[in-house]
């Protein structure tokens, strides 16, 4: 039996550089030495892991219900073996995550809709993506940080409408890329953020002044220079 699995390469690299965000965010404030948060940061990151790896199976089986019962079975295994890992994290922060759990059904709906392409759908799924932030950093620290939540969320949101800039090239979306910019500075300042951390978004902005021609390849491989970047300026300037 073929084991299905997400093969969206731009997922799986926000969600490490997210967790990685929140290790490096709460290191300064660790509750205990990091040989010893190591395990806890494991199993919760495998737990986070298996979750996302279930949209595979889960969209399968709401586009074909019972008559896909493999699909059913790996969805209930991904989703058990997710939250047995994560059991440690509910224990102690469930009512911090409960929330988010408005955000999972929204996600969910529109998977069934069929509209996981709708720029709001994935920006839906970058918002449970970045989630893995705040989680990681609580592992870490002990707090749930809002305050780090909206400085990946902001960030790597600005992927998604880069891509759409891309595939579109009009120059209605090179405005949105320009604004929504704009908007993270605003953002940034009004939860008193570094700006710093935001240098990488200059690429940003140039690559939609100038669009030039470009591989989606090679965007890909930009976004994610710019999300190490991203992580370089996180440690340096955020502070919780």
């Amino acid at each position: 039996m073929k084991i299905p699995l997400v093969k969206e390469h731009g997922a799986w690299f926000v969600f490490l550089l997210s967790f990685a965000s929140g290790i490096i965010a709460g290191y300064p404030i660790m509750l205990s030495s990091f040989s010893e948060a190591l395990p806890g940061l494991f199993f919760i990151s495998a737990g986070l892991a298996f979750f996302i790896n279930s949209k595979a199976s889960l969209v399968s089986f709401l586009r074909t219900g019972l008559r896909n019962i493999s699909e059913l079975l790996w969805l209930a295994f991904f989703w058990s073996a997710g939250f047995i890992l994560i059991l440690p994290l509910l224990e102690h922060g469930l009512m911090e995550l409960a929330p988010f759990l408005l955000l999972i059904l929204i996600y969910v709906f529109f998977l069934f809709l069929k509209k996981e392409h709708l720029l709001f759908t994935e920006l839906a799924g970058f918002a449970l993506l970045t989630l893995s932030a705040p989680v990681a950093f609580f592992t870490v620290a002990g707090i749930f940080s809002i305050k780090l939540y909206i400085a990946v969320l902001i960030f790597f949101c600005a992927g998604v409408f880069k891509v759409r800039m891309r595939l579109r090239k009009s120059f209605l979306f090179r405005m949105i890329m320009a604004l929504y910019c704009f908007f993270a500075l605003a953002v940034y300042s009004f939860f008193e953020i570094s700006l710093w951390i935001l240098f990488p978004l200059l690429e940003n902005v140039t690559n939609a002044a100038l669009m030039r021609d470009e591989k989606l390849k090679t965007t890909g491989n930009t976004e994610l220079a710019k999300g190490v970047l991203f992580l370089i300026f996180l440690g340096f300037f955020f502070s919780s």
